[in-house]
């Protein structure tokens, strides 16, 4: 069988692929209900209320930080809004949100749904560039997460060891992507030279020479992202838990926790089952309680699932369907 064909019978296979997933992750979920408890879940959420309308405010800010600071990353952006912008990040997160193809999907689907507002080359070097401060900022989190449990719970030597080593993972990572942005290596050109790669590496390192002065201000946007993040987890604990002096250092480290799953298993549909199995996991480790941890996390899954609902309606609304895109995704890549 050749590469193309493995290709296409990829592609045929993955309405299957999609429904196995989200069965394996119901699974999941019902298991994880089960052994917390269902009553204790629907009670953490009955006790949440109208909080989940503050939830889906700070969920949709966060979007529009991104958004903002993917409309800083083109050079020449008075055609390029940030309600354009807006409209095509919260489609394109609906489309990784609900496919295997995840942030493969939902990244290059941004620069397919801005082709009216800008070229597609130049669409793709700002999509990626913004990955990158995003990537910094998540860098970034995880090493002030790191630090919190670090700090705050004083781990045995098994966690202790991970801990040290996401930490240092994440501080090597920001400075190497640091000195590429400074010192413009034509790394990644070198190794896969494609015409659309070099000419991808060189719109990003002509727009970080030209502009310096936004860099600052993506980078704020970005981390503004996270902020909201742990405001948000920050919300529910005081609607869940009696009131702790801990509660911001549990907003950290849970948000840290919650990135991490959604870098790793942003393939998975909606992460159903994987976040509530992470998160009660981790809500365990730092004294809340694994029904804590799984009420956060299935709240996620529905400010997950109204967004994705929002994004496939704007799809329809340019008269697109998320099939569509898709597919014009997996010719990209070819």
């Amino acid at each position: 069988m050749t590469e193309q064909s493995a290709h296409k019978h990829a592609r045929a296979a993955s309405p299957l692929l999609i429904a196995a997933g989200a069965l394996m992750g119901a699974v999941l979920f019902a298991y994880t209900l089960y052994t917390a408890g269902p009553a204790q879940i629907l009670d953490g959420i009955r006790r949440i209320g109208f909080g989940f309308g503050l939830v889906l405010l700070l969920s949709g800010f966060r979007m529009a930080v991104r958004a903002k600071a993917w409309s800083l990353c083109v050079e020449e952006n008075q055609r390029f809004r940030f309600r354009d912008a807006f409209a095509a990040f919260v489609a394109a997160d609906a489309i990784g949100n609900v496919t295997l193809l995840g942030p493969v999907a939902s990244e290059s689907a941004k620069a397919i749904l801005v082709r009216r507002w800008l070229p597609i080359s130049t669409a793709i070097s700002s999509v990626v560039l913004e990955n990158i401060f995003y990537g910094i900022s998540v860098a970034l989190m995880v090493g002030v997460g790191t630090l919190a449990f670090l700090l705050g719970f004083r781990p045995s030597s098994g966690p202790l060891t991970v801990s040290v080593a996401v930490s240092i993972v994440a501080i090597v990572g920001v400075m190497l992507v640091w000195w590429v942005l400074s010192a413009q290596p034509r790394i990644v050109s070198r190794f896969l030279q494609h015409d659309a790669v070099r000419s991808a590496e060189d719109r990003i390192f002509a727009f970080v020479s030209a502009r310096r002065d936004r860099l600052a201000g993506i980078l704020t946007l970005e981390l503004a992202f996270h902020v909201s993040a742990v405001l948000e987890i920050y919300l529910l604990l005081t609607l869940l838990v009696p009131h702790s002096a801990r509660t911001v250092l549990l907003a950290v480290i849970l948000e840290t926790v919650e990135r991490l799953i959604t870098i790793a298993f942003k393939f998975v549909p909606l992460r159903l089952g994987i976040d509530q199995f992470g998160s009660g996991q981790m809500a365990e480790v730092v004294g809340l309680g694994s029904a804590i941890g799984i009420t956060l996390a299935t709240v996620r899954t529905a400010r997950n699932l109204f967004w994705a609902i929002v994004g496939l309606l704007l799809l329809l609304k340019r008269g697109l369907s998320m099939r569509e895109v898709v597919k014009e995704v997996e010719r990209i890549e070819d």
